[in-house]
C-alpha cells in the first residue's frame, strides 16, 4: 500500500510538471524582464485612475472615471467607479472574502463568481508577469495567434485557478490576452506602453466580449509602490 501511495504520488507530480514547459516559463521570465525585471518582481501595491468608456456597436454609450488599488501581498483588490466626482460603486475583494456597494443598494457581500473573477485579476492582465515563470500550474507555448487584430506568440498560463492566454511580441511585451469570463470569451488588447517607476505599463486598453467591442480603458495616472492605509480598503 506504501508504495502505491508513492507511485500515486509521483504520477500526480509528474503530471504537473507535464502542465509546466520549460519554454513556456522562459517566456514568461523574459516577458517579466521586459516589463520591468526587479521592478515588477518587487511590486507590491499599485494604484491607478483611468478613464472607461463603454460602447453600444462601434459608438461611445457612457463615461466613468475607474480607481484601482492593488495590494500584492494582502492579495487585495479594490475598484471605485465615479461618474464625474460622484462615487457610485466600489467593489473589493481581499482574503477575507468579496464586498460591494452602490448608491442604489448600498452594501452587500459580492457575488460567488464576480468575486473570483476579481481575485483572479490578480494573476492575469500585466499584474501576473510580476512572477515571471514561477508559480505556474499551467504554461505552454500555443504557437502564432492573432487577438483583436495583434499577431504574436501565445502562452497559456493559469495560477492559483486563474488562466488565461497572453500574447507576446517580438521585444517580449504584453500585446494582447484573452480568457473566459461571465461575460464571455474576452479579449484584452494593449496599446501605450509606458515606463513609470521602471515598470512597463499599458495605458490603453480595448476589450471585447466574444469579438464584440464593450469597453476602452485609458490610464490617467499610475502610481508604483504607493503607501496604503487601512483607510484605503474601508467599504462606504
Amino acid at each position: 500500500m506504501k508504495r502505491m501511495g508513492w507511485f500515486l504520488a509521483w504520477m500526480v507530480g509528474a503530471l504537473a510538471l507535464a502542465q509546466v514547459a520549460p519554454g513556456a516559463t522562459q517566456l514568461l521570465e523574459k516577458m517579466r524582464q521586459a516589463h520591468g525585471g526587479a521592478a515588477l518582481a518587487g511590486l507590491r501595491t499599485y494604484q491607478e485612475t483611468a478613464t472607461l468608456t463603454t460602447f453600444v456597436g462601434p459608438e461611445p454609450e457612457h463615461q466613468l472615471v475607474v480607481v484601482s488599488y492593488v495590494d500584492f501581498a494582502a492579495e487585495r483588490l479594490r475598484v471605485e467607479y465615479r461618474d464625474g466626482p460622484r462615487l457610485i460603486q466600489v467593489l473589493q475583494v481581499g482574503p477575507e472574502g468579496g464586498q460591494s456597494w452602490s448608491v442604489i443598494s448600498g452594501s452587500k457581500p459580492l457575488e460567488a463568481e464576480l468575486a473570483r473573477e476579481l481575485r483572479h485579476g490578480l494573476y492575469q492582465t500585466w499584474y501576473g508577469l510580476r512572477l515571471g515563470g514561477a508559480g505556474r500550474e499551467v504554461a505552454r507555448l500555443e504557437g502564432r495567434k492573432t487577438f483583436a487584430e495583434a499577431s504574436g506568440q501565445a502562452v497559456v498560463v493559469r495560477t492559483r485557478g486563474a488562466q488565461t492566454t497572453y500574447l507576446v511580441d517580438e521585444q517580449n511585451r504584453l500585446i494582447a490576452e484573452r480568457y473566459q469570463n461571465s461575460q464571455g470569451l474576452l479579449t484584452v488588447r494593449y496599446t501605450d506602453l509606458r515606463r513609470v517607476a521602471g515598470l512597463l505599463i499599458p495605458f490603453q486598453a480595448r476589450l471585447y466580449a466574444d469579438g464584440r467591442l464593450f469597453a476602452e480603458v485609458r490610464v490617467r495616472e499610475a502610481r508604483v509602490n504607493p503607501p496604503f492605509s487601512p483607510q484605503t480598503f474601508r467599504m462606504p
